[in-house]
Parts: C-alpha cells; structure tokens; sequence
C-alpha cells in the first residue's frame, strides 16, 4: 500500500499516502498526496475513501473543498445518532450552517469566520442554547475534519465557545390539580388518552404515539416501549436510546382506562372493516393510522383554556410525572428507569431540585430512629 510515514530530525512522524490516478497531466503521471495522518491506519482508510470517490468521479482536490461539500459528506458518517438528533443536526445545516459558511473551501475556513457566524445566529434572535448546539455541530465536523487529516487543526477551538443561558425553570402541577384537570378533560378529545399516559407513565410524546396494544401485558399491568412514531408519521422501532426500549409499570387505574379505551378502538375498527389501517396503535386517528405530533399539540391547548391550567408544554407532562414520583417518595433510580434516562445522574440533573425536603426528611427520620432506639434500653 502506498503509505507512507515521515521520520525526520523534526521529530514529523505523521503519515501519508499518495497514489496514481491514471490520467496525464503536462506529460507526467497525475498523482494525489495527502499528508497529516497521526496513524497509519487512518491513513489507509483516507487513501481507500479518496480512491472510491474518484472512480465515482466525486473527488474534489482538498484545497477546492467547500465546507458544505463536507459537511454533505460528514453527516452521512453520523448514523449511530439517535433518529432526532440526526434530524436535529441535519436541520442545523441545512437552515443555518450551510447558507453562512457552506460556500467557504474547508482549508480556508478560519475561527474569525466562525465567530461571525455565531454572531449572525445571535442576530437572527436564536436562544443562547440553540448557538451554542448549533456550534456544537460545526466544532464536531471539524474534529473529524482534523482526525481524517482533512485540515491541520479544528478552527473551531480557537473560539471562545457561547455558553448556554440558564435552563428553563420545570413547570409542574400539583397532584390535587393534576386529578381535576384528567377528570374535566376527559371526554374533550380522542387524544385525552395520550395525556393520561404522558402523565401516568412518563412517557416521551413519540413513544405514547408508538405504543401498541400488544405491548400492553394486562395481566402483570406494565407496558414495554418498543417503538415510537417521529414527526413524519413514520413508525420507527426502538426508542430514542437502547435504556429507552424499557418496561414501565402501570397502575390498577391506567390499566382500566386503557380497557375503556380500547373499546373505543375496536368499535371503529369493526365499523370500518377492510378500511381501517390497523396498526394496533393505542393513540390512533379514527381510520387507525399514526397520529401526527402536530395533532397533539392542536388539542392541546383547548385542554389548557378549558380548565384554566397554568399554560406548561405537553412534554412538561413528562417532569409532572417525575414530580409525583419524587413526592411520593420513589428512588431516584426508580424514577430514571421510569423515564429511560440513560443514567441516575441526567435525572438528577433534571429534577435533583425538586427533591429540597429529603435531606431534611432524613435528618428527622435519624432523630425518630435514635430516640426509639434509646427508649427500648
């Protein structure tokens, strides 16, 4: 293999390969040279990857690579993310990254290119936490850029990174308000039973979407998350991450709603016959396809203007959730099992707040225990 490694008194050990492409050029064997690799491995693997793109005809000289040509390229590379959060990165390119700095050659891009950047995301109104995921993307492509050998170094580390504002406070409903707000919404919408479960389980909005009959067990009142709906309508197996494929326990209560629900299900199946698209879905249209996000959030604030609620997202469902768990007492591990956080320390973060009076329950509870403990000598 035509790899090569640099080893000179400089103390330049980086590797390099180089290669013929089998056209003339001013009478001379045309050959492609690319330098910087730390390894010979990732040497190898650029020389393999710039080979294919020119029997493709997709080779573009590095000094002539745009930054969008890249990006294209990198984004494909990226499919271990999550289904949203690829969605997510895709979005940042193509609606902010690209259309500031795509035309740029990659080897030209420099940290005074990428502060401007940040700056018009900041003119354009974003929120201090939207810049700093949206420039999160950038550096991520650049250290891939620098690891590939691509360029020399991340420009991106040159600049001081925007800092995140202060997360949103949680807003959650008390237990008393929660019961009321079920009871009067209840027969408001076929959708209701998507809140109840948002509230009753913790459930992501994509999951409840998801969730089939058949992944209901009745019998030992659980469900297990197997697969969600995006916001295309598309179904998806899986979760957002593997601790979100989970079991989740559901009460007595749920359980029976859930009967009564199905009712409802059966009956517009049976009066539809041959037409009715049964995908086995819990939450479904009346035809019994997927329902769209969009469909939730449009009955959603009926919901709120019909019991005068405190205006709250629909995912801020999911924190309520995690709020009557705490008040209740539940183990923290218990609660990010729940949830499908991949680790006790995310829902710590998240709802580690809400928990002020523990410590204080726990310094009782060691004054209860010595004083029963001294009364029994």
């Amino acid at each position: 293999m035509p790899v090569y490694k640099n080893e000179n008194a400089k103390g330049d050990n980086k590797w390099w390969y180089q290669f013929y492409t089998g056209e003339i050029k001013n009478g001379s064997r045309e050959r492609i040279t690319k330098r910087g690799f730390r390894t010979k491995k990732e040497a190898e693997k650029a020389m393999v990857e710039a080979q294919a793109a020119l029997q493709k005809g997709e080779y573009i000289e590095p000094s002539k690579k745009m930054f969008q040509d890249y990006l294209n390229e990198w984004i494909k590379t990226k499919r271990n993310l999550g289904e949203q959060t690829l969605e997510l990165y895709e979005s940042y390119l193509r609606t902010h990254i690209i259309p500031i700095l795509g035309q740029i050659p990659i080897l030209k891009l420099t940290a005074h290119d990428i502060e401007m950047f940040l700056n018009s995301l900041h003119d354009k109104g974003l929120s201090a936490s939207t810049v700093k995921r949206i420039f999160s993307v950038v550096n991520a492509s650049l250290n891939s850029a620098e690891l590939k050998g691509i360029v020399a170094k991340n420009v991106a580390n040159r600049v001081e990174k925007p800092q995140a504002s202060s997360r949103r406070q949680l807003v959650v409903w008390e237990p008393e308000f929660v019961s009321d707000f079920l009871e009067k919404t209840r027969y408001a919408s076929r959708y209701w039973i998507a809140v109840y479960l948002a509230v009753m389980t913790g459930m992501r909005q994509g999951e409840i979407l998801g969730l089939r009959w058949s992944d209901i067990d009745f019998e030992n009142r659980n469900l297990t998350i197997q697969q969600t709906v995006n916001r295309h309508r598309e179904i998806k197996d899986g979760a957002k991450t593997k601790k979100s494929v989970r079991s989740v326990a559901l009460s007595p209560e749920t359980i029976e709603v859930l009967k009564e629900h199905r009712k409802l299900i059966v009956q517009e199946r049976v009066e539809l016959g041959p037409e009715y698209q049964n995908n086995d879905l819990v939450v479904c249209t009346q035809f019994g396809g997927p329902t769209t996000q969009r469909a939730i959030q449009k009955v959603w604030p009926s919901f709120l203007k019909k019991t005068g609620a405190p205006k709250i997202t629909f995912h801020d469902l999911r924190h309520t959730h995690a709020s009557l768990l705490i008040k209740q007492g539940v183990h923290i591990k218990v609660i990010s099992e729940r949830l499908g956080h991949s680790s006790i320390t995310i829902t710590m973060d998240k709802y580690g707040h809400l928990m002020p009076n523990m410590q204080a329950e726990a310094a009782d509870g060691l004054d209860s225990l010595l004083k029963t403990k001294a009364g029994q000598k």
